[in-house]
């Protein structure tokens, strides 16, 4: 089956970004002039999908205001002769049919899928995690999935290789065989501690695209300490009841969850801006030197 849906996760609470996030989605941080969202919902049209549902809390409504068509704000910055405003603002309302999810309450991630169940009607379809920016020239991350599950025909986990300190705070994913980039796999641990759980060293890194039975494997995943349920949980369980597949996408990753993280990609996105990419580097340049 072809893949033409995708489902963003952006509930989270974004505690980590307070005391910024106590009145603004971290979804919507910054990056130049786009917010981080939008970069990832560019991915997904990018890799050929037009059909979105984003999760999001209920107080998030600064999500659906951005990706909102706003014909009269258009029609105002036309009329000022800002036609390069105008067409940014038409482009952000028309990119792609998106429609929203609510999770009110913090039940997990596998929660948050559930809640896409209708929507995805017994189709395979990616899910994308809203933290994770993945920067790519060439064919996008989640376009080197969906090629992936529509060969294989089985759910496709997006991971890359890590050192083995950073794999303690992911996933470490038990490889079967390999074809190239194509790994098929029989076993996932979350956060293995210890030597012995350590599999491999790919990690699982906010890409996925999954076949239609994920809900139903969902239904009897296990919770975790407070309720929650783990996509990560129901992707080990399908893993080990019938296989799935990892691949090693191309691209650079940004944990826009992570302060660091933010920094590190903002400077890069604006290090490949066209306009501003040059003065900023001669900038950094210059401060560094005074350091």
């Amino acid at each position: 089956m072809k893949v033409n849906k995708a489902v963003i996760l952006a509930a989270g609470k974004g505690t980590r970004f307070l005391p910024y996030t106590k009145a603004y989605p971290k979804e919507m941080l910054a990056v130049i002039d786009k917010p981080a969202l939008q970069l990832i919902v560019e991915e997904v049209v990018d890799s050929g999908i037009k059909d979105i549902m984003i999760v999001i809390s209920p107080d998030k409504k600064a999500v659906e205001l951005h990706f909102a068509n706003d014909e009269a704000m258009v029609a105002d910055l036309r009329a000022q002769g800002k036609n390069a405003e105008a067409d940014a603002v038409q482009h952000v309302g028309t990119l792609a049919n998106i429609t929203y999810a609510y999770q009110p309450t913090v039940t997990g991630t596998g929660m948050a899928v559930m809640l896409c169940r209708d929507w995805a009607a017994g189709q395979p379809f990616a899910i994308l995690n809203g933290d994770d920016v993945i920067y790519n020239k060439g064919k996008t991350a989640t376009k080197q999935l969906v090629d992936a599950y529509e060969q294989c025909g089985k759910s496709v986990v997006g991971v890359q290789t890590v050192t083995r300190e950073a794999i303690k705070k992911y996933a470490t994913c038990k490889v079967v065989s390999s074809k190239g980039r194509l790994h098929l796999i029989s076993d996932i641990i979350e956060k293995p501690q210890r030597d012995e759980e350590i599999y491999s060293l790919l990690a699982p890194l906010g890409r996925y695209v999954v076949s239609p039975d994920i809900f139903d494997i969902i239904e009897r995943t296990p919770a975790k300490r407070g309720g929650e349920v783990y996509l990560t949980d129901s992707l080990q369980i399908q893993a080990r009841e019938g296989g799935i597949y990892v691949y090693d996408f191309e691209g650079q990753r940004y944990d826009f969850g992570d302060k660091l993280g933010y920094l590190e990609g903002v400077t890069e996105y604006a290090l490949r801006d066209k306009v501003f990419g040059e003065p900023y580097k001669q900038y950094l340049t210059e401060l560094l030197a005074k350091k």
